[in-house]
Parts: C-alpha cells; structure tokens; sequence
C-alpha cells in the first residue's frame, strides 16, 4: 500500500472517528474535555501515520530488519505516546478519561489498519 493509498484511507477512517466523536461532543459539558477528545484522537492519527512509515521502510529491507522496525517502532511509539500522555496530564492538567478513552479508540481502530496493511504486504510477499 503506497503512502497516499494508506493516507486517504486513514483520513475515511478518521472521518467515521469524528462522525462517531461528534455525538460523544455534543454530551461534554466542558471545554477542557472537548480539547482533550481531540487531542486524544489526533496523538492516535499521529501514532497510525508514523507507524505506517516505519512498516513501510521496513517492507522493503531484510526480514530481520523489517521484524527490527516492526518491534522497534511500537517501542518507541509507545514511549512517544507515554510522553505525550504525561505531558498532557501532568503539565497541562487535561481532562484524563476523555483523553485516554478518545486515544484508545481511534488508536484500536487504526491499529486493526496497520494489521491489514500488514497481511497485505506477507499476501504480496507470497505471490
């Protein structure tokens, strides 16, 4: 899957996120809240398009290596996300179970994409 293939089926896919985020808007009273639904969505987008990067630099090296980035990538996205997460809560107080549960669900969502992405690559692979 080429980047602008995987990118404009990231944004479908953050499009449905914020369709289905617009009715969890409309029930927070408070703006603090509202920001950190957002925030939590896009460090996930930010997660999803820096993970597709680093499978598709390792698709087209050695198996070690590809397993090396694959392994490597989710260490050092999760870390980033730790980052970010203790930034947000810690420093700027943000409202924590809006983040985290806005950050959950899109970043689950588009983890099953990099899945796909990845089963279509090892169905190229075998051909």
């Amino acid at each position: 899957m080429s980047f602008w293939r995987f990118f404009k089926v990231s944004l479908v896919l953050l499009l449905g996120c914020i369709l289905l985020g617009y009715f969890a808007w409309q029930s927070l009273e408070s703006n603090q809240a509202k920001i950190a639904m957002v925030i939590g969505a896009a460090i996930a987008y930010g997660n999803a398009l820096l993970g597709f990067a680093i499978i598709s630099w390792g698709f087209k090296r050695s198996q070690t290596k590809l397993f090396l980035a694959v392994f490597g990538g989710i260490i050092f996205r999760f870390l980033l996300i730790f980052a970010f997460l203790f930034i947000l809560i810690g420093a700027l107080k943000a409202s924590i179970f809006t983040l985290l549960a806005s950050l959950m669900l899109v970043y689950f969502l588009f983890l099953g994409l990099e899945i796909y992405q990845f089963h279509k690559y090892s169905d190229l692979q075998r051909k």
